[in-house]
């Protein structure tokens, strides 16, 4: 028995019935007598608008799409603004033009934006003319307010539904006439000025206040913490005259009320490492956690006490020096032996290791720290008055104490708890060595400095400038002594 597939093939063709082609006339001679009738038409109504459209309707009843689509691109020729015919071939209007499809509309769009940023001296971002300095804002999300400020998207959300922002809290639109009557938002409640000081006036409830290069904390009265800040400014501008770059990302500083505020925070919250707080009014806060735990590195902190006159003069340089302690934390820190603390995995000696991981050896941190303390020159001295006053008064100190040390000695900063009163002492030495190198006007000791800053400001080591630098000191100290005056 034959398999069923292989028998099919031994069917005889199918047979065609006679007369079937001659009753059917083929779509072939359909389609030539038509094509023949268009032809005709055509050239009837060539160089006529009119007559082209009246053939295009022909074409379009009998099912010639190709031929009507010619027809189209004639009366196009003929007139360019028939917008009907423009839009049968499917293409699309923009800028006064006709593209033939979606592609090459993109293509000069992009064309022309890119031309049209040119000639203004822009670029073009996602499709968008953009000032070149605004590009790197837009690559991190950043949208940019009416006041000209780049805030991230959630900021920017708030601002355009009628948040308000004061200090660093978001009041909500229906509180922000609050914020108009001179009210400031404490915990739950609104507070006048004079009742919120009294709240941040204790140590973790503190004012906390956003300016341009520092976050400030402080227990101080609000109008007192707002001259801080300033302070902190003048400090932020004499650190880059030191170093030739500050940090990019605000610092935070916190400025306590009292020196009896002062001592306590320093030794009830285990902020310190070494506990140098004793020796100066401002030191720095190694292990203090708000700071640590918002991103910001190890902070300068100090007292401020406007009750008294001898205490409120000193103010303002404790608020400088703690605003220095803050930008060389952020410019040389010890990540490392933070993150060991923080995971409670110290090793033996934190204090050790803390400064260990320091490329700015102490004597230079601290002379920083001395000169926007008390060694930079008062720009806002009364008229009349010297603007070298706090150099002077400074290195006076140094003479009543017995001259200036060693060099050696104030290289080696050894700080104690032992001796305060020497401790002060080279710590004012520090300051007068900073100022030596920034002020002095010594040719090599100006020529070590500026390679000292090329080093900081390019992320170059910083070992050999530092050394140099040093070694310049040492070979014109009767230069320094004579810019000293002692």
């Amino acid at each position: 028995m034959l398999h069923r597939a292989f028998a099919l093939l031994l069917v005889p063709p199918f047979a065609v019935p006679t007369g079937f082609v001659e009753s059917i006339p083929t779509s072939l001679a359909i389609q030539d007598e038509r094509k023949a009738e268009f032809e005709k038409k055509l050239a009837e109504a060539e160089g006529n608008v009119q007559k082209l459209w009246t053939v295009y309707e022909w074409c379009e009843s009998n099912g010639l799409d190709k031929d009507g689509r010619t027809v189209l691109r004639k009366i196009l020729k003929l007139d360019d603004k028939q917008k009907k015919a423009h839009e049968l071939l499917g293409e699309l209007e923009f800028d006064g033009k006709w593209f033939p499809n979606q592609k090459k509309l993109d293509e000069y769009k992009a064309k022309k934006l890119e031309e049209d940023a040119k000639k203004a001296g822009k670029v073009v971002y996602k499709g968008e003319i953009v000032d070149p300095a605004d590009v790197p804002y837009l690559e991190k999300g950043m949208k940019k307010l009416e006041d000209g400020r780049w805030v991230d998207a959630e900021e920017h959300k708030r601002v355009t539904e009628g948040w308000v922002k004061q200090d660093f809290e978001w009041v909500a639109p229906a509180d922000a006439p609050n914020i108009a009557k001179g009210l400031w938002k404490c915990g739950d409640k609104w507070l006048t000025e004079a009742e919120a000081n009294t709240f941040h006036s204790e140590i973790g409830k503190w004012w906390k206040i956003p300016a341009d290069h520092f976050v400030v904390y402080s227990t101080c009265d609000r109008a007192l913490a707002l001259k801080a800040r300033d302070e902190c400014d003048r400090a932020y501008r004499e650190c880059n005259r030191v170093l030739g770059k500050v940090p990019t990302s605000p610092v935070a500083i916190l400025i306590l009320r009292s020196a009896e505020q002062y001592n306590g925070f320093a030794g009830s919250q285990g902020i310190e490492l070494r506990g140098f707080s004793s020796i100066h009014g401002a030191t720095v806060a190694e292990i203090w956690a708000e700071p640590l735990q918002a991103g910001m590195t190890s902070s300068g902190f100090c007292f401020w006490d406007a009750s008294n006159e001898k205490e409120n003069a000193f103010g303002p340089m404790y608020v400088r020096h703690a605003a220095a302690q803050s930008i060389a934390e952020a410019m040389d820190p010890s990540p490392k032996t933070l993150a060991a603390l923080a995971a409670q995995k110290p090793g033996a000696d934190p204090q050790k290791d803390w400064w260990a991981e320091k490329k700015l050896p102490q004597w230079f941190r601290y002379g920083l720290c001395g000169y926007a303390e008390r060694y930079m020159v008062d720009q806002f001295v009364k008229p009349g008055g010297d603007a070298n006053w706090m150099r002077k008064w400074s290195i006076e100190n140094i003479a009543n104490k017995g001259g200036i040390d060693p060099l050696d000695q104030i290289f080696g900063l050894g700080l104690t708890l032992e001796d305060i009163p020497k401790s002060q002492k080279l710590l004012n030495e520090a300051g007068l060595l900073l100022s030596f190198v920034v002020d002095g006007k010594c040719a090599a000791v100006t020529k070590e400095h500026a390679a000292l800053k090329d080093a900081l400001m390019n992320g170059k080591e910083i070992k050999g400038p530092m050394k140099n630098l040093e070694e310049a000191i040492r070979k014109n100290e009767e230069a320094l002594r004579k810019y000293a005056g002692i």
